[in-house]
């Protein structure tokens, strides 16, 4: 099976209303203020016990072998430490911290699960090495789930900390068991860079999809998963008959199970629920320039977590999912079309995450047949895909799309033979789904045709579905690296030291890019293309947004960059949330707390950075191939204010722009100024039919989350844009909830009594 074992993602910098989402909401731990906390005798650890790291590599090595294989990196220990055994302080203020340490001797890095996790609104978790050199969190009320499990990220050493702490005055106390702990033995730390052709040999006939044929909607409807903290595979969204934007999405069965080699998967769908609940997605993890002399990694930002499980044919290895939260309009996500027909003729194409790759394109021209891979699943329920005549397939490709030529998908891989030859595909045989063989089971709940034809619509193919196509979501730049314009780094000439746009012997501090819109937009963040360099983790970034009619003149928003990211290892097939080192050009994308609104006319985003002597941070310049395009790079003198790079003479002038890419879309003037929010009134709701109705429907996707009085999460649910109505669960007579309608642009409160 082309599928690989993997590592939990740790989710950050993602919207504040995504509450079942592994999102990071900053904040500062208490360890570091030494004078409160100081627990770190021998006797706070937690110890792991010892256990055989040959077998285990052993059995690697056997299963890596094996078409059905994958490739491990760590040790699972099943835990059952429960909050309430930890270290605990009562600080002066009321405030109690709870600390919890764990060892696992030898371990490259630990990574933990957490069970019956549901923390009150003013708890907060943070999770860091014992030398403090690595802080993941905090995590707070936001990431309380109908499932109450949340992953944590691996976080390098054999000795991490978990500190939980929560005011004295909260509506509940919160509580978590830390009921996994992975010990690493493969250093997925070790210095590395994102697999691709220019450091993989397994990728070189497999080119980026920037740099291929690849249709832009199959790129945005193709996501990398993570599942059960140690498998990773890809997955496809599918729209459905409503064109209603359910999150959807397409992958393999096998790559929920434990056992690959058994005969027989699992048929219960508790199982497959439990395990959908574990699955990360991450989506537009793809190559940001096709060059061949920078192979830089995507960014990693947009992220969701948790899914329900709808339907699972073990035979047919056929999974959809849906997940639990609606998708972030920023996302810019296409719901993609498919088509269940039985025969399959013309070009086929697939996207796909191989080993956690930026997506990778492949193409075949060859007729489909219909056979099966293996005894385990159903005669002549899949496609072979004979040949490729350009790309492959490998691990971690399981699940991932098979396009028609309407870019339709037909089905998802299963597994297959096919890898790089140089770079040309070997002409090995690779086996998909076929979508058509799962629409009706004869298990009304269990079947396609249920959730992709809730419209009964009776159609054999259906089209794809772009929420954002009235008001398309741009990645700004001023810059065409497709088209000549490249990406370099300049450096001071002697005897300066240092970067240009960066840390340099001049201490200029922040440095900006000139963007120029014709309509009233917001921003939802930007994209930031960063070279190698020596970065301190410690060093404090800050990106701004200025308006002014000449230059930056007023800061209306900021937010902190926080120099840490989600990268991975060809060797050890990890996709980990780790400090910036930048050791491989980065992208990375940076979300404000909150769309920023901007009239029509010039605005800026900056990066200010903090100066040291040591420490390293710059953003990628340009090197304009079109000589008369315009300078819109500035410069901040600590004297002179604002100065265009083109006329600041502390350094040879340099007509540049920088390598800072807001995504925003269009706005309607009077929207920026009438944004309702906190209004009550703006639903009502019908005890009898438990219908909750919306007085008007909402302009964007949002949600409705209720909570008990004590401020329990009791239920949430996805809202669809022009979608007026909800159904709620049943709950005893009586019961008071407090219902939050939110979007974008919407918010509001009520209460209501079951």
């Amino acid at each position: 099976m082309r599928y690989i074992r993997f590592v939990i993602i740790f989710l950050c910098l993602i919207y504040a209303h995504l509450v079942f989402s592994q999102i990071s909401h900053g904040g500062t731990p208490y360890f570091l203020q030494p004078s409160i906390l100081r627990a770190s005798s021998q006797s706070f650890f937690v110890e792991m016990p010892p256990f055989d790291l040959d077998s285990i590599l052993m059995e690697d090595s056997i299963n890596e072998g094996n078409m059905r294989g994958s490739f491990r990196f760590a040790h699972k220990f099943y835990t059952h430490i429960d909050l309430n055994d930890a270290v605990t302080t009562v600080l002066p203020d009321g405030t109690t911290v709870r600390q919890i340490g764990i060892r696992s001797a030898g371990a490259y890095s630990i990574n933990l699960l957490l069970r019956d996790f549901e923390v009150p609104p003013g708890g907060k978790l943070f999770v860091y090495n014992s030398d403090h050199s690595f802080v993941a969190g905090s995590f707070d009320y936001r990431n309380n789930s109908s499932g109450k499990i949340l992953p944590i990220q691996p976080v390098a050493g054999e000795s991490i900390i978990i500190e939980y702490s929560e005011p004295s005055n909260v509506p509940f106390k919160g509580h978590f068991i830390i009921s996994e702990v992975n010990h690493d033995y493969r250093d997925i730390f070790k210095a590395g860079t994102e697999p691709g052709p220019d450091n993989n040999s397994a990728y070189s006939c497999m080119p980026d999809v920037l740099c291929s044929d690849a249709a832009e909607e199959t790129i945005r409807s193709t996501v990398l998963l993570i599942i059960n903290g140690n498998v990773a595979c890809t997955g496809s969204l599918l729209n459905n008959t409503a064109d209603n934007g359910k999150p959807y999405l397409l992958t393999a069965v096998h790559c929920f199970v434990d056992d690959e080699y058994a005969a027989e998967y699992p048929t219960d769908m508790n199982f497959y629920n439990d395990r959908s609940g574990t699955v990360v997605a991450f989506f537009n993890y793809n190559r940001p320039v096709c060059d061949a002399n920078i192979k830089m990694k995507g960014s990693e930002e947009m992220s969701l977590a948790g899914a329900y499980a709808r339907v699972f044919v073990p035979k047919k290895d056929v999974a959809l999912l849906e997940f639990s939260d609606s998708l972030p309009s920023y996302f810019n996500a296409y719901y993609a079309g498919w088509n269940r027909d039985s025969t399959a003729t013309g070009n086929h194409t697939n996207i796909h995450h191989p080993s956690t790759a930026v997506k990778k394109y492949g193409m075949t021209d060859g007729a489909l047949q219909l056979a099966s891979p293996l005894s385990t699943f159903d005669s002549n329920s899949f496609w072979k895909v004979p040949y490729w005549k350009v790309g492959s397939t490998y691990a971690g490709s399981s699940g991932s799309p098979l396009f028609d030529e309407n870019n339709r998908v037909i089905g998802g891989l299963n597994s297959g033979a096919s890898f790089c030859s140089g770079t040309s595909p070997n002409g090995k045989a690779d086996y998909f789904s076929v979508l058509g063989m799962s629409w009706e089971t004869g298990d009304s709940v269990n079947q396609l045709k249920t959730y992709l034809d809730p419209q009964d619509k009776g159609v054999m193919q259906y089209q794809g579905f772009d929420p954002n196509q009235t008001n398309p979501v741009i990645r700004l730049t001023n810059a065409q690296y497709t088209e000549g314009d490249s990406l370099i780094t300049n450096m001071l000439n002697s005897p300066d030291k240092g970067y240009v746009f960066g840390n340099s012997n001049l201490q200029t501090t922040e440095f900006a890019e000139e963007f120029t819109v014709k309509n009233p937009v917001e921003i939802f963040g930007t994209y930031l293309l960063m070279p190698a360099m020596s970065f301190d983790p410690s060093s404090v970034v800050t990106i701004s947004v200025y308006t002014g009619d000449s230059s930056p003149e007023i800061k209306i928003d900021s937010t902190r960059f926080v120099p840490q990211y989600r990268n991975y290892y060809s060797t050890t097939d990890t996709f980990i949330f780790t400090n910036k080192t930048f050791t491989v050009p980065t992208e990375n994308f940076v979300v404000f707390d909150k769309p920023v609104h901007l009239k029509a006319g010039n605005f800026f985003i900056s990066y200010s950075i903090n100066y040291s002597a040591t420490a390293q941070f710059c953003v990628y310049n340009t090197k304009l191939q079109d000589g008369s395009q315009p300078n819109t790079a500035w410069v901040k003198d600590a004297a002179k204010g604002w100065v265009p790079a083109d006329a600041y003479d502390y350094f040879k002038p340099v007509k540049t722009s920088l390598a800072i890419q807001p995504l925003l879309r269009s706005r309607n003037d009077d929207r920026i100024e009438t944004i309702p929010v906190s209004k009550a009134g703006e639903f009502y709701y019908e005890r009898s039919g438990r219908m909750l109705t919306l007085k008007e429907p909402l302009n964007t996707q949002g949600q409705a989350v209720v909570y008990s009085v004590s401020g329990q999460l009791l239920e949430k649910m996805p809202i669809q844009q022009g979608q007026t109505m909800l159904i709620l669960r049943k709950r005893p007579q009586g019961t008071i909830g407090i219902v939050r309608i939110s979007s974008d642009y919407f918010s509001c409160v009520g209460k209501i009594i079951y």
